[in-house]
């Protein structure tokens, strides 16, 4: 609604002329339309003149005094583009103005950081109040009185500006001059003086410097930056900003996208066109930029004749900013340069090389829609600034962070910094991950560069502050590939930042959720048990998934890195925790120890010896990836876990996830009961006990119900719980233990279920007697259920010789070796003995492709430069100028993206939804959907959880 408004005050539409949906939603009342326009001006910063806002207030001075006040209030930038009515008609200076923003907020007490970051970047430039002077003159306030406090606090304020850079080629401007304010200047300032009341502005370069720099500081001339449309500038690494918020009010809106977008080779008028925003708005942004000294201007006007006083002119800050604070007082008598002059230095030379125009200009036509981005997050920048590698450094990722852009023409500066930090054997604890961020970073550069050469780094999040036409305008404009660094965060969304780009990184937007790791398990049949839990969920134990499993990995929604491994019991409480404020994924991380992780590079080499690299070839998960996800034509790598215990992974993946819609409670099947509940003489039990030591069952199964109900779930000699996961050493241990326990006193009060012997609780049949009744015993066709006695009834021991002696060993807790690991190792050993069956053992497929247990699991896969491991940094790089980055795979770079982005979406909405409903989900934003179902990863598919 307010956008359409703003439109019609931009566009001047007055009452009369506004369509009727607008009146509407301004009640039909004239007056409210005239104090949206009067809220828009103040708001927007708009001249008087030539704006709706004359049609609304009459006293254009009122107006002026209404927009300073309220900018005062809002701690926005001094209105520099309106400067000739603010200097001129109300004599408020820059000074004057940034005075009584730092008084207002030592009044208030709030903290430095409330100020924005541009509006604290020109108080500092101006005043010399950085975060530190700000904390003692807060300080100093809180001793005064509550008589007279706001003045006493003004005068603990400078009373003079400091004595900024000038550039020769600016504008010198005459202020508001009183009678009183010529009588005590000298008689080369009432020159001047009266030159500009004779003549109007003038360039700086022109008049002498001294003289300037004196009228500046008694606030009688205010300085102007003039940008013309067919100008260039150029950003070099920042210096002297100051990292606090940011604002969101337009005019900051608009320097934080010019930044991004602006370089040495677009003039002014071309990045209006770009964003389409009026040019006179982005002059106003790139003149504040010079005015700051956080752009340089590539061919500034001749400042002729030019007048030799500006030979020895300060025209650059030395930063970090000032060593010295502007004093208090002004003494006119006393020697300037000793009372004012901050510890600077004299003219810099911009670390971008300043060219010719005619290099300028045959650059820009040889790399316009040439260059190379690289793709980063906010992360990086994070650590190269946490890291206080260097204060050098520090600059570029400050760069880095405010502008989001660094060209390729700063990139060598850069890398000098670079080279200097990663050969510190000095740093350690926690600054070696961001040294190592910075090492993988210099490694890339360097690979990238001299094939793919001019390259730019771009922040994700700074292109996602351009509306998408913008984008889209701005990376077909300029660029012709997109790279990405790896991992990103989920803000990055780089696959959206990358627009229409051929992107090698993570292509849709569920890249960075836990939907990702679930598609790629779904894809290749391989994965740790994995639940991913929607919001709300409570467990109350560990999942029959996990079981077996004493570390355990949370990620909740929205997380940026994936937690360490925990406790069971940790992880539990954390999931739990995390579950009230949105959706958890719970993944099986390691036995006993946390996992062992590998990194894959990908494309493979074709010729890998490296017993890890050969895992391309032997690995079926990795092979159906490779397959599927044409890892051929990207660049990345994969992590791989070795979690305990081998991944036994599923011969065939189903082409696609089909959620079973739940059955009634009268209608279920398989609920566990107590075993004195089981009509052990009934047929139906006869035939299910039969049916858990049919041969069939012999493969590994998930839990269900019916397994924790009868034990066990085979005819193997060794019987153990249906989870599969075996153990010699726990089984052992746990025989141990039982073995010492006294068995005439600690008789079970419930029958032993799954035995063709019961045990009644009053029997004076021992074990011993059982073991010799089952040594006597011959094999037999009959059935199982023909020996099995109520629980309550007397044991009539005979011989029988139709006894099976596939349960002879299933006597007592005392005798049996209950161990959750025994069932995997037979399984494992009977295909190491016997060779590979080509039988799946997770699933009823047989014939058309072998599955084998894997030590690795397929853990996550990212796409993109990884900036963790230098060695595997190298490898993608070069991965990337050798195989990838060539005019003819661009084009397959973009459909393969393409397909992801579009089978990605396919199966978030089939694990949304069970069969016949309507599956138009998810609607192609920003936005990641959220799981709507509780979902289950085991045995190499997803499923939905059952709760247990």
């Amino acid at each position: 609604m307010e956008d359409e408004i703003d439109e019609c005050v931009r566009k001047k539409i007055q009452w009369p002329q506004l369509p009727g949906n607008i009146k509407k939603l301004l009640n039909e009342s004239p007056k409210e339309y005239e104090r949206y326009i009067f809220e828009f001006s103040i708001k927007n910063q708009l001249r008087y003149r030539g704006s709706l806002v004359r049609t609304v207030k009459k006293d254009e001075r009122k107006y002026y005094e209404a927009l300073v006040q309220s900018s005062i209030q809002r701690l926005m930038l001094y209105p520099y583009h309106l400067a000739d009515m603010i200097v001129k008609g109300l004599r408020i200076t820059p000074f004057i103005y940034y005075i009584e923003v730092v008084a207002l907020l030592i009044e208030l007490e709030k903290s430095y950081d409330t100020m924005p970051n541009f509006t604290a970047a020109d108080c500092l430039r101006l005043l010399g109040i950085g975060r530190n002077e700000y904390l003692e003159l807060i300080a100093k306030a809180r001793s005064l009185g509550r008589r007279g406090r706001s003045r006493a606090i003004r005068c603990l304020l400078p009373r003079v500006p400091l004595n900024i850079p000038m550039q020769p080629w600016w504008r010198v401007e005459l202020g508001y001059v009183l009678e009183e304010d010529v009588k005590p200047l000298g008689e080369n300032e009432k020159a001047v003086i009266d030159l500009l009341i004779d003549r109007g502005s003038q360039t700086a370069g022109t008049l002498d410097y001294h003289v300037v720099k004196k009228l500046y500081r008694r606030g009688l001339i205010y300085l102007d930056v003039p940008i013309t449309a067919a100008d260039k500038v150029s950003v070099p690494p920042l210096k002297g900003f100051v990292m606090n918020r940011i604002a969101g009010d337009y005019f900051e809106t608009l320097l934080y996208k010019v930044f991004v977008s602006i370089d040495e080779h677009t003039s002014v008028a071309e990045l209006a066109s770009v964003l389409q925003v009026e040019c006179s708005l982005v002059k106003q942004a790139v003149s504040l930029y010079v005015r700051l000294g956080f752009a340089q201007h590539l061919q500034p006007p001749p400042a002729a004749p030019r007048h030799p006083s500006w030979r020895h002119a300060v025209t650059a800050h030395a930063h970090p900013p000032y060593r010295q604070i502007t004093p208090l007082t002004f003494d006119p008598n006393m020697d300037e340069d000793l009372q004012m002059e901050p510890v600077i230095i004299k003219d810099t030379p911009s670390t971008s090389k300043q060219r010719s125009q005619s290099e300028v200009s045959e650059s820009s036509n040889g790399g316009g829609g040439q260059r190379v981005a690289v793709l980063f997050d906010s992360t990086l920048a994070a650590y190269l600034m946490m890291g206080n590698l260097s204060p050098d450094l520090k600059s570029h990722a400050v760069t880095l962070f405010e502008v989001g852009k660094l060209c390729d023409e700063s990139l060598d500066s850069l890398l000098m910094e670079l080279d200097k930090v990663v050969g510190d054997p000095e740093i350690e604890g926690e600054a070696r991950r961001y040294l190592a961020a910075a090492a993988c970073l210099r490694i890339a550069l360097r690979t990238l560069r001299p094939c793919l050469r001019p390259l730019d780094l771009l922040r994700c999040e700074a292109l996602h502050a351009l509306d998408a036409p913008s984008r889209a305008r701005l990376l077909a404009t300029k660029y012709r590939l997109a790279l990405s660094t790896a991992p990103l965060s989920r803000e990055a969304r780089a696959g959206a930042a990358a627009g229409a780009l051929p992107h090698v990184g993570p292509a849709p937007p569920e890249a960075a959720s836990p939907w990702m790791r679930l598609y790629l398990y779904h894809l290749a049949g391989y994965g740790p048990p994995t639940l991913l839990l929607t919001k709300g969920t409570v467990l109350r134990g560990v999942p029959r998934a996990l079981l077996g499993f004493a570390r355990l990995a949370v990620a909740w929604w929205g997380a940026e890195a994936d937690s360490a491994a925990l406790p069971a019991a940790a992880a539990l409480a954390a999931a739990n925790s995390a579950l009230r404020r949105g959706p958890v994924l719970l993944q099986a991380a390691g036995v006993r120890a946390p996992p062992a992780l590998a990194h894959l590079a990908f494309p493979p080499a074709p010729d890998a010896a490296d017993e890890l690299e050969s895992l391309w070839r032997k690995h079926a998960g990795l092979r159906r990836l490779l397959r599927r996800l044409c890892l051929s034509r990207s660049a990345g790598y994969v992590t791989l876990a070795d979690i305990g215990v081998p991944d036994l992974g599923c011969a065939q993946p189903p082409a696609s996830v089909q959620l079973v819609t739940p059955r009634r409670k009268k209608d279920s099947c398989g609920i566990a009961k107590p075993v004195s509940e089981v009509s052990i003489s009934s047929n139906e039990s006869t035939k299910e006990t039969t049916e858990y030591t049919n041969p069939a069952s012999h493969r590994l199964q998930s839990p269900i119900e019916s397994h924790f109900a009868v034990t066990p779930t085979s005819d193997s000699k060794t019987n153990s719980p249906a989870n599969g996961f075996t153990s010699a050493e726990s089984g052992k241990l746990l025989c141990e233990e039982l073995d010492n326990l006294n068995i005439d006193t600690h008789q079970s009060k419930e029958s032993i279920a799954s035995s063709d012997d019961f045990v009644p609780i009053h029997s004076s049949t021992s074990i011993d007697d059982l073991k010799e009744k089952h040594s006597r015993d011959s094999r037999s066709n009959n059935s199982i259920s023909d020996d099995l006695v109520p629980v309550h009834s007397p044991i009539n021991v005979k011989n029988n010789e139709n006894k099976s002696d596939q349960l002879s060993d299933l006597l007592s807790p005392a005798d049996e070796t209950i161990s959750m690991f025994t069932q995997l190792s037979d399984k494992l050993t009977e295909i190491t003995t016997e060779g590979d069956s080509g039988v799946d053992t997770a699933h009823n497929y047989s014939d058309d492709e072998t599955c084998k247990p894997e030590k690795w699991t397929i853990l996550d896969l990212q796409f993109g430069i990884p900036l963790f491991d230098e060695a595997l940094c190298e490898k993608v790089c070069r991965s990337i100028v050798e195989k990838i980055a060539k005019p003819e795979l661009l084009e397959k770079v973009k459909e393969d993206n393409e397909f992801i982005r579009s089978d990605v979406l396919k199966f978030v909405s089939q694990c949304q939804y069970y069969p016949g409903e309507d599956m138009g989900i998810v609607k192609r934003g920003t936005l990641v959907p959220l799981p709507r179902k509780n979902l289950v990863f085991e045995n190499g598919r997803i499923s939905e959880w059952n709760g247990k």
